[in-house]
């Protein structure tokens, strides 16, 4: 089995919301580096542009399921990528769970190099600073490798992003707090400082984690940093996300 024959397993299984058995493919994503050109191949299907990132595996214990001894990332595809509000179909997803997130704007490119990013210099770069909520879902089962679900864009089912903030660094992004309404009912309330104790320093993380698939950072990417809420299963209704000075975020599942 090859690279090529799993991309377009993949995608398919994607578009058909179905599972895939991991056994045929085991050999075919054995490293990091598999998982990385297995995006690749993805991102480069007709309309499949990477519009951002989404980073895991910030710590030594999330990086060993992986192999890895560094921050891993899926690519954020184009076609499940939406401004809000949207609307969001649940038969889309196998077993999709919903996280509140803190996500960055680029406004400049950041390539792989030796010399790691300062943190200033990962400041300079980013543009406006955007809230987000991601339908986190995989087409593996649960116990596939953590190298074959990096393959599967890290398990992105799909993305939505509010209203960027540009005048960003007047935010403490060490304590915004964030809840979630579905239909008017608070459900969840979490916190920015569960990322890192600042979700900037993911972005930092990221940028000396490379080289990534697809050609990796570029000026107008999106780098969502992970969870501030606990991840829940979505159900049909209109959801809002408020993220305190960073603004709120709406969309609404449908069946």
């Amino acid at each position: 089995m090859t690279l090529n024959g799993l991309t377009g397993e993949l995608a398919r299984a994607r578009r058909e919301a179905r599972v895939l058995d991991p056994q045929p493919w085991r050999g075919a994503v054995t490293t990091v580096g598999d998982g990385y050109a297995a995006q690749t191949l993805l991102a480069g299907q007709p309309g499949h542009e990477v519009r951002g990132w989404k980073v895991t595996a910030l710590s030594q214990e999330q990086q060993q399921l992986y192999g890895a001894n560094k921050p891993v990332a899926g690519a954020l595809l184009a076609p499940f990528f939406h401004i809000g509000p949207a609307t969001l179909a649940i038969k889309s997803y196998l077993v999709p769970l919903l996280e509140c997130e803190v996500s960055f704007v680029l406004g400049s490119d950041l390539p792989s190099r030796e010399k790691p990013y300062t943190r200033e210099e990962i400041e300079t770069a980013i543009e406006a600073v955007v809230p987000a909520m991601e339908i986190a879902d995989c087409r593996w089962p649960e116990d596939a490798p953590g190298v074959m679900k990096l393959a599967d864009s890290m398990g992105n089912g799909a993305f939505v992003v509010g209203q960027p903030v540009k005048n960003w660094r007047k935010l403490d992004l060490t304590s915004l707090d964030v809840t979630l309404s579905h239909n008017g009912a608070i459900i969840e309330r979490g916190s920015s400082t569960r990322i890192l104790g600042n979700p900037l320093l993911a972005v930092i993380a990221l940028a000396n984690a490379q080289p990534l698939p697809a050609g990796g950072l570029k000026r107008g990417h999106i780098v969502t940093t992970g969870t501030c809420t606990t991840p829940i299963p979505p159900k049909p209704g209109h959801y809002v996300g408020d993220y305190g000075a960073l603004g709120t975020l709406s969309w609404d599942m449908v069946v």
